[in-house]
Parts: C-alpha cells; structure tokens; sequence
C-alpha cells in the first residue's frame, strides 16, 4: 500500500496484492483526507470486495509515514492478528538520503 501525490497534488492510494509470486495492482483510490483512518478503510474495503478473510493477510508493506504506522497499530493489527508491519525499505534509505 503507498500513497502519493499526482501532478494537480491529489492524494493517491494503491493497493498492490502478492499471492504465489503473482503482482497486480488492485486499486486506485483518489482520496481527500489521507490519514490513518482513510487508509485503513480503503485496505478493509478491498479485501471485503475480494471476499479475503481478514486473518489471510499476513504482510503490511508501506512508506514509514506516521499514518501508515497509527493504520497499522490502531486499526489493522487489531482486526488481523497474522498481519505483520513491514515498513519499506527503499522509503527509508530514500529518507537517509536526504539528511
């Protein structure tokens, strides 16, 4: 999962799924707020849309943005007990570069 910003600074979520060494971007979503709780409803509304049981997900991977940790912590977690929180590694050296 990663959010970003488009040319007209529109906040942007994709959701990626990996499954058997399989990669499709599954959703696009255009949001106006970005914070913990817009894009923990964003990731529950996908896995219901694909009828994926809560306890199937096992991985997180996001930036290390203060939101996406609080998702993890407050909202996931909770509600999926095999999920693990795997901040991305490429955000992280990116951030070191700017220091």
């Amino acid at each position: 999962m990663d959010e970003t910003t488009d040319d007209c600074s529109r906040s942007i979520v994709n959701i990626i799924f990996c499954y058997h060494n399989e990669i499709k971007l599954v959703s696009v979503d255009f949001l106006e707020r970005v914070n913990n709780t817009t894009i923990g409803q964003v990731l529950m509304t996908i896995l219901t849309h694909f009828n994926i049981p809560f306890n199937l997900s096992h991985l997180f991977l996001s930036d290390s943005a203060a939101y996406m940790k609080k998702c993890y912590r407050k909202i996931l977690s909770p509600l999926m007990p095999n999920l693990i929180h795997a901040p991305c590694c490429v955000h992280i050296l990116n951030l070191i570069g700017y220091v």
